[in-house]
């Protein structure tokens, strides 16, 4: 696959729910290789734009394209999922939760033991997913968006319920991932995360693209993450 290549586009977005409106002419693309973060505080309309990207909800007007395409089920294939809410068989074990995604993703249950190998969860595949604690299930929801080997990644808040090591082991698997070749798409609100794995940042607030910039940039514009945040959402100064 070339790099450089825009594997996703989003054109003059809008997404209302009566009379909120939660996108706002959003406008935004990544391409390959990129770890491009999604930056805004809490209802700032990031999962509404996740949601409309993998076709959850349907936007009020606007064009969505990944790879040049705007057919989702022709693509789906090629991308692996976070989302807020997990979804798994809570009386199911870590192992079978894994197979039954494997099924959904007509992917071989042969991935199974590499994935929980590669995610450290190997020691914990025969638990219930019940007896996991938040920052193991989140592991584990990210392994299963690694399933079928996708070529892009796209994860909603990964980084709710994780302890300081969980931190440390997301950081290492997002370079491990970016030098496979990986497009990943996270939403977050922790800007020191941003600084040390994202390549680009867009900020969104109140359902707007702010400023979309490489991360290598914004030292130089706005001295700070920090500040490029604080510039954007004035009010929680």
């Amino acid at each position: 696959m070339e790099s450089n290549q825009e594997v996703f586009q989003v054109n003059n977005l809008f997404k209302t729910f009566g009379s909120f409106l939660a996108l706002d002419d959003v406008n935004m693309s990544f391409d390959q290789g990129d770890v491009f973060c999604l930056l805004g505080p809490n209802g700032s309309g990031k999962t509404t734009l996740i949601n409309c990207m993998l076709t959850l909800l349907k936007p009020d007007k606007g064009e969505i394209s990944f790879w040049g395409s705007h057919d989702l089920v022709q693509v789906k294939q090629r991308i692996g999922v976070v989302m807020e809410e997990d979804g798994f068989l809570r009386d199911v074990s870590v192992e079978k939760n894994l197979k039954i995604v494997c099924l959904l993703k007509n992917a071989s249950f042969e991935e199974v033991p590499v994935l929980l190998e590669k995610l450290s969860l190997i020691d914990h595949r025969k638990k219930m997913v019940k007896k996991l604690s938040q920052g193991m299930r989140k592991r584990l929801a990210i392994t299963c968006s690694l399933v079928g080997n996708p070529d892009l990644l796209i994860w909603d808040e990964p980084y709710n319920g994780l302890d300081p090591t969980g931190f440390q082991f997301m950081r290492n698997l997002i370079h491990e991932l970016k030098m496979e070749g990986k497009t990943i798409l996270i939403s977050t609100h922790l800007l020191d995360e941003v600084k040390r794995t994202a390549t680009k940042v867009g900020l969104l607030h109140k359902g707007k693209i702010k400023e979309v910039l490489l991360v290598k940039d914004v030292a130089s514009k706005y001295g700070t993450m920090d500040e490029f945040y604080m510039s954007h959402v004035p009010e929680l100064r």
